[in-house]
């Protein structure tokens, strides 16, 4: 036993010692390696990246203020141009006219207007502005204004509309309104507006040039900012003549600024309020750009924008202590966060406004190139690693050949025993030579010359247990199948017996039905025979009434109310049939997908609904006309709406086709509007609706077509229901066909 040796230590100690490790240390080391310098380096480079983005995104809004600054400019000096020719206009009380005659009068709501466009521009006065000789004269006269008006608005593509609002509350406005008396209302007072009212002398005694904030424009034309100056003469208040920008017009001629990284700007006023801003921006404020609007009544006082629009009253508080810090410092560039994403701005006063023009740049694009290098370092390692396994199997697969070259010394005595241990349990063993140095194999043989002993004694045992094993599992197997087979015949004998006790309850069933039938017969008979005797005549007349009575209650009343009752169960049978294929239908029919609320058109669903029906209405000579008012819209469940009335539709058709107007029939769609409400009214020429029939059209089940099951108008009046829309169906004059009106839900159009 002394100088023997673990086979394991003999193989695996060298193999791992003297190769595996040394070198997988090795290449874990230099993977560490490279990842790190890779991380290291990316992060330098962002920080580089950084400070080179922000310097030039500074100078960007350093350089596009100015050229925003120029385009204000450029309208200040068309008002300033504006200002001298109306303050020419009241100082030397000339009198032009260089467009078309004007033609002015009365609204319907008293206010003076111009009924016509003579190539200049809208005249408005309120319904108390009097006219006297010098009002008119003003009126009239304030035609030479026009011409300076129209060439700013038509040559600067910014600048949206010009006007002159006079203290005693007339409106000249360019470009021309049809009907300014109704855009304005009667008694519109514009010197109460912030486009008069920041230019008069209270808020501008040095008769400045002012812009004002955003405000809702009461001629109509949505959201914009102004640039007003004041008209005196003397020293007295003319008026105040201004050019209007739309907060359209800003965003597309002003902030459409070709930023680097994909930036975007808006504009703030000095309060912090939103004067306009790109698409990208609102998405980042969660906020919708105001510069249409819809006009449901009169601006009678200066509306601005809503809170949520100033940066200062925003709710996150963590950008609004950025903002204040930013705005309040005139910081150049801040960094701030939202919904989880880093971003960076700059700012730069506009010097004709006061107000601030602000980038932001969403930090992840000023990276992009950078993460993909990293990426491509990323990909690069992957690779490595890809190799480095590659180049460990092939290793490992050299290394176990010349560890297999290894054991092969010692691998032989391990053979024979395994040779031997083939046979271990089939046929007695004779015992090994023990003989060997290797301290395992030793203690293997001599413990498989003990085992071989134990294991031919315990195999013979072990025979005999499993024969009485399987002995006993024969035994139960039969007894069960047994059973199944006791159990199975039974159960069908029941069944049977079952069955055929149905089989002669129906067969009994028919017999008394057909014998009830031929009763009558015998009752005729019995009655002849009872006529043929010779008792009194009381009597027999008596015997008579009562076999006759008794016939009628046996024969016809009962046997009619069985024969009625099968017909009705199996009516109800097959009603039951329909109604589950119909509902079968209804599911196989339908998209949950498409089960939701959309706005769509009701001219066009209609007209697909005619398109889909041209043909067999061609082949029959049926024609189909629509009429609409107008493009109705609706929100509702289109397949719903739709399937209900193609079920209308196809109802008008196959009436027409069972009329006498067959050949001449005509189906009107009209679509219009009552109040407030759209109807569809489906009009036919075919047999109509049977007078008993008429309240019974929409009730489950009720049908006149001879494979209907009564669920298509039933389903469709409960759908319509449920939206608060109505369905109704009367005949024409004459009976002459069917007219179906739908009248839509108010909530819905």
């Amino acid at each position: 036993m002394k100088n023997k040796i673990s086979l394991n230590t003999l193989i695996y100690k060298s193999y791992l010692t003297s190769t595996l490790i040394p070198i997988f240390t090795i290449e874990v080391v230099l993977l560490l390696l490279y990842f790190g310098v890779t991380y290291f380096i990316t992060q330098k480079s962002q920080e580089i990246l950084l400070s080179e983005a922000t310097q030039n995104l500074s100078e960007i809004v350093v350089r596009e203020s100015r050229n925003i600054n120029a385009q204000f400019e450029e309208v200040s000096r068309g008002l300033e141009l504006l200002r001298l020719d109306h303050t020419r206009f009241f100082e030397d009380d000339v009198c032009s006219f260089p467009n078309k005659e004007a033609l002015f009068g009365r609204h319907a709501n008293g206010a003076l207007y111009k009924k016509r466009d003579n190539g200049g521009a809208s005249i408005y006065a309120p319904n108390n502005f009097e006219i006297n000789a010098a009002r008119q004269r003003k009126v009239e006269c304030s035609e030479a204004l026009d011409p300076l008006m129209k060439s700013l608005v038509d040559t600067n593509p910014i600048i949206t509309q010009a006007y002159i609002n006079t203290y005693d509350k007339l409106n000249r406005l360019y470009p021309f309104m049809v009907d300014a008396a109704a855009q304005y209302g009667k008694d519109l007072d514009a010197t109460s507006y912030n486009f008069y009212y920041l230019a008069d002398v209270a808020h501008n005694p040095q008769r400045k040039n002012v812009w004002t904030s955003a405000y809702l424009d009461p001629a109509g034309q949505g959201w914009m900012i102004s640039n007003i100056t004041p008209i005196y003469k003397k020293d007295f208040l003319e008026g105040v003549t201004g050019v209007d920008v739309t907060i359209d017009s800003l965003v597309k001629n002003v902030l459409s600024l070709a930023i680097p990284w994909e930036g975007s700007a808006f504009l703030v006023d000095a309060d912090g309020m939103i004067l306009a801003m790109a698409k990208k921006i609102e998405e980042l404020f969660a906020l919708k750009e105001l510069k249409a609007h819809t006009y449901k009544g009169q601006v009678t006082t200066t509306i601005e924008k809503p809170e949520e629009y100033n940066i200062f009253r925003t709710k996150d508080t963590s950008f609004k202590s950025i903002m204040d810090s930013f705005f309040n410092n005139s910081q150049k560039v801040a960094f701030f966060e939202k919904k989880n994403q880093n971003y960076v701005m700059a700012q730069e006063v506009i010097p004709e406004t006061g107000w601030r023009l602000i980038v932001v740049v969403d930090t992840s694009v000023i990276y992009q190139k950078l993460e993909a290098f990293k990426a491509q370092a990323q990909q690069i390692g992957y690779v490595v690693l890809a190799f480095m396994a590659l180049f460990y199997v092939i290793f490992f697969w050299y290394l176990t050949r010349k560890s297999k070259k290894v054991a092969s010394v010692i691998s032989k005595p391990i053979n024979d025993l395994s040779e031997l241990t083939s046979n271990l349990g089939y046929r007695p063993q004779n015992p090994i030579n023990e003989e060997t140095k290797i301290e395992e194999i030793y203690s293997l043989i001599h413990n498989f010359n003990m085992l071989s002993q134990e294991l031919d004694t315990r195999t013979q045992e072990y025979i005999q247990a499993q024969m009485r094993e399987k002995m006993k599992e024969k035994d139960a197997e039969i007894a069960y199948r047994a059973g199944l087979f006791e159990s199975a015949s039974s159960y069908l004998h029941n069944v049977g017996n079952s069955l055929t006790m149905l089989d002669a309850k129906l067969l009994s069933l028919r017999s008394t039905v057909a014998s009830l039938k031929k009763s009558e017969l015998g009752f005729d008979k019995s009655i002849q025979m009872i006529d043929a005797l010779e008792a009194g005549q009381e009597a027999k007349e008596n015997l008579l009434a009562f076999m006759r009575a008794f016939k009628t209650a046996l024969s016809d009343e009962i046997t009619a109310e069985i024969v009625t009752t099968s017909d009705e169960i199996a009516s109800i049978k097959e009603h039951a049939v329909q109604t589950i294929r119909h509902q079968q239908d209804q599911f196989n029919d339908t998209d949950s997908t498409k089960s939701f609320t959309q706005r769509f058109s009701l001219n066009e669903m209609l007209e697909d609904i005619i398109e889909d029906y041209r043909i067999p209405c061609m082949q029959n000579g049926i024609r189909v006309l629509f009429r609409a008012e107008d493009d109705y819209s609706i929100q509702t469940v289109k397949y719903r709406l739709q399937s209900g009335i193609i079920n209308v539709f196809k109802n008008a058709l196959e009436s027409i086709l069972a009329s006498a107007q067959k050949q001449s029939g005509v189906i009107e769609i009209t679509l219009h509007k009552r109040d407030t409400r759209v109807v569809i009214e489906i009009k036919d020429n075919g047999t109509g609706v049977a007078l008993q029939n008429t309240n019974k059209l929409f009730t489950f089940g009720f049908t006149t077509k001879d494979n209907g099951n009564g669920l298509g108008l039933h389903a469709f009046n409960n759908f319509l229901n449920s939206i608060h829309a109505t369905i109704t169906m009367q005949n024409n004059p004459q009976n002459i066909g069917v007219t179906t009106s739908i009248i839509l839900g108010e909530n819905d159009v």
